[in-house]
């Protein structure tokens, strides 16, 4: 009998509304499509979400879990994995305290609403770690730098309102392929059709001319690396010809005649040959964004992963307080949610330090509260915190819905760091590239198998929606979900989590672990599971005007326009060197700069292994201008050589005319460093050109993963 089962997708963040068909005789999926009634996603699936069923049944797919023997696996039953693993930490506790245990968690763990980020800390709260690791600080932790310096607390502007947009600025994200966040995230090729129908004008500044890019208004096709001369000049140009919401700024904000100084340097000449925008775009970007009526600019990983990353998105940041893009219809507004507490009618600022007090033993970079307002360690500094010995080595990890194998900076360090340490464990549902170095990888059930709420989104949908899914096929015995794994080992180490409701003397069910950990939400999880298919509790329109300036955390109630390190880093930048090539330094002489970027088809190091994807994209391949190819004398599908100041790596060169002169283009996730072939069987992984100890952020300790200086051969002439 075939029975359809409402439900959303976990391939990504998104979540969007799914109907799966069911045969409820063999308790498997036989199709997959859109749920055109769900209010959010209104009919919207992308390519990755309608190939779940094959990640669900793909024949590599891990049915138990394994334990290293020699150099190979060997299955183990899942009790006697946790006792082992149990035992391990126990006496790694014992033998160098519980500092020398961390956890990682990636993307896939920040969609697991029964163990995501809220959930690992209370577990390394229980043994006594501070080792919190995510994917975060990997690709973003600027966002909350930026937000603590101009607010002095996190604020809850998760959502912009583009439904009543007169402008929009994407810098450097493409939310048609990367689901952007705040956008809201779902169907963003028809939200952004809808928009521009309605007048909307949309700026897009990216070095590539992306998807968003080719349906923009005005396209600023920066230099990478040179966004922050960019975004001061537009910031000048709106200063010096009085655009930006006075009323608002004399209201909300200070240090406006200290900003104007410090970005008066920012020319439109200058900024034009700095950065390869002609000024009359620049201008024409300034008038059209302070003009609008409303809207808001918003940044993704481009910049944050760039040069000057926390200096960049805090002027993004800028230009939306400048303009009285905050708090108000059609700008950047705050989302009650459904699983968070209800929002008191005169809210106070959130009392979350940006560093909250501890340190990496490794170039001393501090811990930060992140976006959830949890407290982490910085990621790019977790594979010498293995390396280095002494007080406070981690000797143990688990990996929890992650691969740092792919995403770390060094994949040489990496790999050594992951072979080196007393216990590896990691939680997948296939062989990844990180679980081929583990001493126990503990198989897990797939996103169908598991009860789920849409939790991570919750402040980000468009307006108070939620939804419950049961499993929708029963797993295969033996399988973990998640919590599962660090109850138990909470359990055995004799520790409590802590979570209402939940006893360490009996296993939870999926149900209870999600009571607890969401014992607060407005919306009691009773109500939210009568409906599968998802629900809108309340408006549809989301109130504004009720969060400045009471939850503003400056002492004086005002959003800071010139804090000291933004002012400071903007005369750096105007100090700095530049030219035309892609070094940053006099004597640099890398021709090109290169960038990283998402495809459509995987997301970060998932869907590679899945055929239906592959065959659409088979490799990452090293994307570059026709002309740049043809001064190399080199045609499509070439073997190249990309060498940066730190390392190197062999790929094939693919024609790209979205791509200027001097940038090329290569996307992350590919390249298991274990896996045999070379580029054209597995891909390559970009992380071989990036160091994790040159040119970092010396407040997040981010390595500089995109707008990286590099030289391009033809393989022949280098071997």
């Amino acid at each position: 009998m075939i029975e359809t089962r409402k439900s959303f997708c976990r391939f990504c963040h998104v979540f969007c509304g799914i109907q799966v068909d069911v045969d409820t005789d063999a308790n498997r999926v036989v199709g997959v499509r859109p749920d055109r009634d769900n209010p959010v996603s209104q009919g919207y699936t992308c390519p990755k979400g309608r190939a779940e069923a094959e990640r669900l049944y793909h024949p590599e797919r891990l049915l138990s879990s394994k334990k290293r023997v020699g150099d190979g696996f060997a299955d183990i039953a899942p009790q006697q994995a946790l006792d082992e693993v149990a035992a391990k930490l126990r006496d790694i506790i014992a033998r160098h305290g519980p500092e020398a245990v961390a956890v990682y968690t990636g993307d896939a763990g920040h969609r697991m609403s029964a163990s995501g980020p809220w959930f690992i800390r209370k577990w390394l709260d229980a043994i006594g770690s501070r080792g919190f690791y995510t994917s975060y600080t990997v690709d973003s932790p600027s966002l909350v730098v930026a937000m603590q310096r101009l607010w002095g607390s996190l604020m809850p502007f998760s959502l912009f309102d583009i439904e009543h947009a007169g402008v929009a600025m994407f810098v450097a994200t493409n939310p048609v392929v990367s689901h952007l966040m705040t956008m809201p995230q779902s169907n963003p090729s028809k939200r952004l059709r809808d928009a521009r129908k309605r007048g909307m004008k949309l700026i897009v500044i990216d070095p590539r001319r992306c998807e968003v890019a080719r349906v923009a208004d005005i396209h600023l096709q920066v230099k990478p690396g040179e966004d922050a001369t960019l975004l001061a000049a537009l910031i000048k140009l709106i200063l010096d010809r009085k655009l930006h919401d006075q009323d608002y700024v004399a209201r909300f904000g200070s240090g406006l005649d200290e900003l104007h100084r410090a970005v008066a340097p920012f020319d439109l000449d200058y900024a034009a040959r700095r950065t390869g925008v002609p000024a009359e775009l620049i201008e024409e970007a300034a008038v059209t964004f302070a003009s609008a009526g409303s809207g808001a600019a918003t940044s993704g990983t481009g910049l944050h992963m760039a040069r000057h990353q926390n200096l960049t998105t805090q002027l993004v940041m800028t230009l939306n307080a400048l303009c009285g893009r905050y708090d108000r219809r059609g700008g950047m507004v705050a989302m009650p949610g459904v699983l968070s507490p209800a929002l008191p009618e005169n809210p106070e600022p959130i009392p979350l330090p940006l560093f909250p007090g501890p340190v990496s033993r490794v170039r001393g970079i501090r811990a930060l509260t992140n976006w959830l307002g949890t407290e982490e360690m910085p990621a790019n500094c977790l594979t010498d915190e293995i390396l280095t010995p002494g007080k406070g080595q981690i000797r143990a990890l688990i990996v929890h819905g992650g691969n740092p194998a792919l995403v770390f900076p060094d994949e040489d360090a990496t790999v050594k760091a992951l072979k080196s340490l007393d216990l590896l464990v990691v939680n997948e549902l296939f062989m990844s590239a990180t679980a081929r170095f583990a001493d126990y990888v503990l198989a897990c059930r797939h996103p169908y198998e598991r009860t789920d709420m849409p939790r991570l989104m919750d402040a980000f949908f468009p307006f108070p929606f939620s939804q419950y899914t049961a499993p929708l096929v029963q797993p295969p015995e033996g399988l973990f979900q998640e919590f599962e794994i660090f109850w138990d080992l909470a359990r055995q180490l004799g520790v409590d989590l802590g979570i209402p409701g939940v006893s360490m003397e009996r296993k939870p069910t999926a149900d209870e672990m999600l009571n607890g950990l969401n014992a607060g939400s407005r919306i009691p999880l009773d109500e939210i599971r009568k409906y599968p298919e998802g629900h809108v509790w309340g408006e549809r329109e989301t109130r504004v005007g009720h969060i400045l300036p009471n939850m503003i955390g400056n002492p004086d109630k005002r959003f800071a326009l010139a804090h000291p390190e933004v002012i400071d880093e903007l005369r750096e930048v105007r100090a700095e060197f530049w030219g035309e090539g892609g070094g940053y330094e006099p004597g640099e002489n890398h021709a090109f700069r290169m960038i990283t970027y998402r495809e459509d088809d995987v997301y970060c190091t998932q869907g590679q292994n899945l055929p239906d994807l592959r065959r659409r994209i088979p490799y990452n391949p090293v994307l570059m201008h026709a002309e740049d190819m043809t001064a190399l004398d080199l045609a499509d599908g070439d073997p190249v050589v990309v060498t940066s100041g730190f390392g190197s790596l062999e790929g094939l060169v693919a024609a790209a005319a979205e791509l200027p002169r001097g940038v090329i283009g290569i996307a992350h996730g590919w390249g298991d460093p274990s896996e045999p072939g070379g580029a054209r069987e597995k891909g390559i992984n970009v992380q071989r050109l990036i160091a994790d100890d040159y040119r970092f952020d010396p407040v997040t300790g981010l390595a500089l993963m995109s707008a990286v200086p590099v030289s391009v051969m033809p393989a022949a002439r280098v071997h």
